[in-house]
């Protein structure tokens, strides 16, 4: 601890490891790692050849593993005689893309990131690349400290201080499943409509559209389909109010 301290205080990435250690509570070891864990692909213009070996997107696989991982098991200890289905839906609750995303803004993950300026603008990507850079941090974390830190970082860090069990017994999973709900007791017609597939920095990035009533009503974006489904559907259901 305290040599990380001091590698910290004279390092010439002090001011980053200061913030990372006001956001996460500890000083890196490695810092390399953390760098890439905050760099979205659409970073280019960029001189630091750490950060030019790659985005976040290796290490984002690596903490969405670690992560539920450690879910899972809090899970299982916490809920001993729910079966599968309901840790399952639980777990998926608490590692969903939008949970994660107001997760890392909470933190204050998206004051770090490394992004495309151009998209500065654009609250909905902010959301979602601060969710991704909330998960490449656990990798990053996973790697520098070894999983037993990582595990009880994300235990009295994340899951102590943001997950309310009883909330989320009584939430609602899916936003597209309210909605099509909704549609159902309402009598409407809603159809989730594929736009286009587009190529954004070789990743394929789907658009996916509500119809209600045959009519275009909001559209979602993202590098899945079935998430930009839930996206559309979730704004879609704050429109509703419902």
């Amino acid at each position: 601890m305290i040599r990380s301290f001091l590698i910290a205080k004279f390092s010439k990435d002090k001011k980053l490891y200061q913030k990372l250690h006001n956001i996460l509570g500890f000083y890196p070891s490695k810092i390399s790692l953390y760098k890439i864990a905050i760099t979205h692909n659409s970073y280019r213009n960029n001189t630091n050849n750490e950060v030019k070996k790659g985005n976040n997107e290796r290490l984002e696989f690596l903490g969405d593993a670690v992560l539920g991982m450690v879910v899972a098991e809090k899970l299982y200890l916490k809920f001993p005689y729910q079966n599968e289905g309901f840790l399952t839906e639980m777990r998926s609750k608490i590692v969903g893309r939008s949970k994660l995303n107001s997760i890392g803004k909470k933190m204050g993950i998206h004051q770090l990131l490394q992004y495309d300026q151009k998209l500065r603008n654009n609250p909905v990507f902010i959301d979602s690349i601060t969710g991704n850079a909330f998960e490449s941090i656990i990798g990053a974390i996973y790697l520098d400290k070894g999983f037993g830190f990582t595990k009880s970082f994300i235990v009295n860090n994340i899951i102590e201080t943001y997950i309310d069990f009883e909330e989320l017994l009584i939430q609602e999973l899916s936003y597209k499943a309210k909605l099509v709900k909704w549609a159902q007791k309402e009598k409407k017609k809603v159809d989730f409509s594929l736009k286009s597939v587009e190529i954004e920095n070789k990743r394929k990035i789907y658009e996916v559209a509500i119809l209600l009533e045959g009519e275009e009503i909001i559209v979602g974006r993202n590098h899945s389909k079935k998430i930009a489904e839930e996206l559309a559907s979730e704004k879609f259901c704050i429109q509703l109010s419902i």
